[in-house]
């Protein structure tokens, strides 16, 4: 071939290279077109706005419940002139229960009797007719009534209660997350009020915990957001079931979302009057969580080491390779008994002893034995 022969062999040759790259640009192009018509419309932008604006009223809401509440602890020396003991000494209750003048076996903690089954708060009358929150919902089964308070799952709750009379389960934890940006809220799942609210009552199963569930929302991000530490299963299930009910009576407080709380997880006295992140009311240690608070200005810059070695510190008191999980009579998974039974009690929580030596004065005024839980 001539040379001449040879450049022209060479310009077709680049040439068609270049219709070649031409040609794939285009078709990348028409594919992100494509997808931003289909994730991109209008309805979306819509949604987002709408999610902006909810936000917006659910600071406003917050900001006001601050407020009230503020207003209120300050207003109560002069209404109930009574000395309160000091702050972690007693519940939330006790103390309330002592500014009322009632006498101290009339607590208002819900009891429930063995035969009937049923509830009562003060003058608050709860029937429970849907069994235990062990059970699947979803299945609609029911398991036996068991006669402890926070295993109760009211359906019916006629109030007879004095408005101006004072309530445990409407006094929440005065919380200082910042509603107002995705970085200010210390849990990821709180940045979604309306999915929380539109959310089911109790877990449909256990299983959403631990691998997740794409029909209910809180289940699904809390097990997320569980999956980033290194949880053993007994403690990821038992830190999303408690952590699932205490994010629904922390958005929609009520005597039917309290009753569901374990007293070790309620608020205390000190919970309701120092400013703190909402991720520590999830700790269920009334002490620890008071001293956390109390501290928070000591740890706020560590948090992510502090929480880090309380995942790999904190255990359930149950058997290595005993199985948590059982069949119902559906042939369904649900929750066996007895692990629901030890993590519904603060004696069947307990911290290794590393975290106890690297953080002496979190658990400074608790009972280290009680506490301290090695896994053999």
């Amino acid at each position: 071939m001539s040379s001449a022969e040879k450049k022209r062999l060479r310009d077709r040759r680049a040439q068609q290279t270049l219709r070649n790259k031409r040609l794939q640009r285009t078709i990348k192009l028409e594919e992100q077109v494509a997808h931003c018509e289909q994730h991109h419309d209008d309805q979306g932008t819509q949604r987002l706005l709408q999610t902006i604006e909810s936000l917006r009223k659910q600071n406003a809401v917050l900001i006001r419940r601050q407020q009230r509440l503020r207003s209120l602890i300050l207003s109560w020396d002069d209404d109930y002139p009574v000395n309160l003991p000091s702050i972690g000494q007693i519940s939330q209750d006790e103390a309330i229960q002592e500014s009322l003048g009632c006498p101290e076996n009339n607590t208002l903690r819900p009891l429930v009797s063995d035969d009937t089954n049923t509830c009562s708060m003060g003058s608050i009358s709860v029937n429970d007719s849907s069994g235990l929150l062990y059970s699947t919902p979803a299945s609609t089964s029911t398991a036996p009534p068991i006669p402890q308070p926070s295993l109760s799952s009211p359906s019916n709750v006629p109030l007879s209660l004095n408005k101006d009379q004072f309530l445990p389960w409407k006094l929440l934890p005065l919380n200082d997350d910042d509603f107002s940006s995705p970085q200010g809220i210390s849990l990821p799942w709180l940045a979604y009020p309306e999915r929380i609210a539109s959310s089911p009552d109790t877990p449909l199963s256990p299983l959403d915990f631990l691998y997740g569930t794409r029909e209910n929302f809180l289940s699904d991000t809390i097990h997320m957001v569980t999956r980033r530490r290194p949880l053993r299963d007994p403690e990821r299930l038992a830190v999303g079931w408690l952590g699932y009910h205490l994010t629904k009576w922390l958005f929609s407080p009520s005597p039917t979302t309290y009753a569901r709380l374990p007293e070790f997880l309620r608020p205390t006295l000190g919970q309701t009057q120092i400013p703190h992140p909402i991720v520590l009311d999830f700790l269920p240690w009334p002490k620890l969580r008071l001293n956390l608070i109390q501290r928070w200005h000591v740890y706020r810059e560590l948090r992510d080491e502090l929480f880090g070695m309380l995942a790999i510190c904190i255990k359930i008191r149950w058997p290595w390779g005993e199985n948590i999980l059982e069949r119902d009579e559906r042939n369904e998974l649900c929750i066996r008994r007895s692990f629901y039974d030890t993590f519904m009690s603060e004696s069947g929580w307990g911290l290794t002893s590393e975290f106890i030596n690297k953080y002496p004065d979190l658990v400074a005024g608790t009972d280290i034995a009680s506490i301290i839980y090695e896994v053999i």
